[in-house]
């Protein structure tokens, strides 16, 4: 299955649109002057030390100081030790989460660099692979390859993509992000914190990096083939609470302070099929449109989704399979939970950046910000 990748400029602004045929699957916008920082390696400066809440303030160059939890991964802590940090230390931090509203941005010492065919953790030792290799015998080799490349020097994650390349292109890029720390780490004992050590690359760079190897990607640039894509229109249907399915059915959409939900409201199918109850096929033919708003909306955190009540387990857990293999293509991490006893479907979803919605918009004031107006 092939991807489209579209860009266009609107002033200084560039677009960016991944589409699956005509579906519209992301969306990015990038100024020139306003930069991600999420993936950003940053030397910091610690100011505040707070033992009761296990975390630390870092002066990191932005508007807000950076929290830094002060418990990592245990692979991190059986490398690096556990030694308490101090007020005015330098150290060397990643931005996992970009800053929102009064919150600063979410940092880590577990400092990871992403390729396309591994994620190399300078430090820890771990040695994993993605989970999207699913197969005894794939994560038996994924786990030869990464060995072999770590050689204890660093941590590792074996990515899905591996397994279709050389094993010599793998320990190229291995070696590659590993000269990138090492640079770092002696650039960052000669400069005056806080400084930028390294940023991630241009956003049609990172979407070729993480999908091109599952599948082929033909770029386009220019309004022609925007338009002719309708991706102000999808963008547009994307901002409403109510998405249509194809079977009548509907989706109600909402983003909320401290978690997203979605409902699913029952359509014009009036008889089961194929021995399925009627819940169970309007559940999973909303499946696939679930997971692609999720994706297209940039919804984060705390998802819950009411799938119309089903009767047994085993519908449940067919509704479970579907839904995993429709967010697996997702570049970015989704982790399902299950049915909780009210038989709401509880998920996460790694927040990477603003949703759709506060890229696109912002809170009325005329109305006290209960709702929300386009930008510019």
């Amino acid at each position: 299955m092939g991807y489209r990748l579209l860009t266009t400029r609107q002033g200084d602004m560039r677009r960016i649109a991944l589409l699956d045929e005509k579906r519209l699957l992301e969306y990015y916008q990038e100024n020139a002057e306003e930069t991600s920082v999420v993936g950003s390696v940053i030397l910091g400066r610690v100011e505040r030390v707070l033992p009761d809440v296990k975390a630390a303030f870092v002066k990191i160059g932005l508007k807000l100081n950076g929290f830094l939890p002060l418990k990592e991964a245990e692979s991190f802590h059986k490398t690096c030790g556990s030694a308490s940090l101090m007020s005015g230390q330098d150290i060397l931090v990643q931005v996992k989460k970009a800053p929102k509203g009064g919150k600063g941005a979410f940092l880590t010492r577990d400092i990871a660099f992403p390729g396309q065919y591994v994620l190399l953790m300078p430090n820890n030792r771990f040695v994993g692979m993605s989970k999207r290799i699913e197969c005894a015998e794939d994560r038996q080799r994924a786990k030869r390859i990464g060995e072999k490349i770590a050689g204890d020097r660093f941590g590792v994650i074996v990515r899905h993509a591996a397994l279709f390349a050389s094993e010599q292109d793998v320990v190229e890029e291995a070696e590659t992000l590993w000269q990138r720390w090492l640079e770092i780490s002696q650039k960052s004992t000669c400069i005056k914190a806080p400084a930028l050590m390294y940023s991630e690359p241009e956003m049609t760079d990172v979407l070729l990096r993480d999908y091109s190897a599952r599948h082929e990607i033909a770029q386009e640039q220019g309004d022609e083939a925007w338009q002719h894509a309708r991706v102000d229109t999808q963008l547009s249907e994307a901002l409403g609470r109510r998405v249509e399915l194809s079977d009548g059915g509907s989706l109600i959409i909402d983003e909320r302070e401290a978690l997203q939900t979605i409902d699913v409201n029952s359509g014009r199918l009036v008889k089961a099929q194929d021995g399925m109850s009627l819940a169970l096929m309007e559940n999973l033919s909303a499946v696939d449109e679930i997971a692609r708003q999720i994706r297209l909306r940039n919804l984060s955190g705390i998802i819950l989704i009411d799938f119309i009540d089903m009767d047994t387990e085993a519908e449940r857990q067919q509704v479970l399979e579907k839904l995993s293999q429709a967010v697996a293509d997702d570049r970015v991490k989704n982790v399902i939970h299950g049915f909780t006893r009210l038989g709401i479907l509880e998920m996460t979803r790694k927040r990477t950046g603003d949703s759709l919605r506060d890229l696109l918009t912002e809170p009325c004031g005329a109305c006290r910000e209960s709702g929300r107006i386009k930008r510019g």
